[in-house]
């Protein structure tokens, strides 16, 4: 398998694909309509895509993120990342989350990144419980509510509530 890992080039084929990849990944509508609500918005802050055997298999987007206090440093939230069922369970959402934290490092413009998903799966990335650093959700997530630092102090003087851009009130 021959994996490209890339930003997502905003053309209407690639926007569409990626809307067609996020229901297949889901098996329901919910994940690309909030990748829909969130381009319209404006909140699409970085866009990744995992593309095999010349198509695109995957994908994941960032989206700006408010934190109740010391919330500068352009905070984001990870979500949603999908991959093609038939593409599933061989590493390419690993690969395509790792290669995202990654260039956003190598950027600087971003302080941190949160995310509420299954623990045992993100702390592989260097993801730990937000609250840990004073932080919450408002979906009561408890330990799957994680962050990580993107630059070194990105998490210091942080605290209070996270809350997420507002096409997340519509997901169900």
């Amino acid at each position: 398998m021959n994996l490209i890992l890339r930003p997502l080039q905003a053309t209407a084929q690639e926007l569409a694909t990626t809307l067609a990849v996020e229901r297949a990944a889901f098996g329901r509508d919910d994940e690309a309509d909030l990748v829909q609500r969130l381009r319209e918005a404006g909140d699409s802050r970085a866009e990744w895509v995992a593309e095999a055997d010349g198509g695109i298999v995957g994908h994941v987007l960032y989206s700006p993120v408010r934190i109740e206090h010391g919330g500068d440093g352009e905070p984001l939230g990870l979500a949603p990342v999908g991959v093609l069922p038939a593409w599933q369970r061989r590493g390419i959402g690993h690969a395509l989350i790792e290669a995202s934290l990654g260039a956003l490092r190598e950027a600087g413009r971003h302080s941190l990144v949160v995310v509420l998903g299954e623990p045992g799966y993100y702390t592989r990335f260097g993801f730990a419980p937000a609250a840990r650093s004073g932080l919450h959700d408002t979906y009561d997530g408890g330990d799957a509510f994680m962050a990580q630092a993107l630059r070194p102090g990105g998490l210091d003087g942080r605290h209070g509530r996270v809350d997420y851009a507002p096409a997340f009130d519509l997901l169900t």
